[in-house]
């Protein structure tokens, strides 16, 4: 292309900062696309947001990892 410039072009993402709340834990509620049920759920993210972990009312807690889904 016309005025295009060679080389490698980089992109650098800033750190992901998760909120104090985020991290203590703080009252969602949970739902399944394929389901109509509503769990009220604590969420907690870890510091550098990979991991989501969930405990329902049951005390039965989840772990999710959303930057690694197929």
């Amino acid at each position: 292309m016309a005025g295009a410039q060679p080389g490698v072009h980089a992109l650098q993402l800033k750190p992901v900062s998760v909120s104090e709340s985020l991290r203590k834990g703080n009252k969602f509620m949970k739902w399944d696309d394929d389901s109509t049920t509503v769990t009220p759920v604590t969420l907690r993210v870890d510091p550098q947001g990979y991991f989501l972990y969930w405990t329902d009312q049951n005390k039965l807690t989840a772990t999710s990892c959303p930057h690694f889904h197929s």
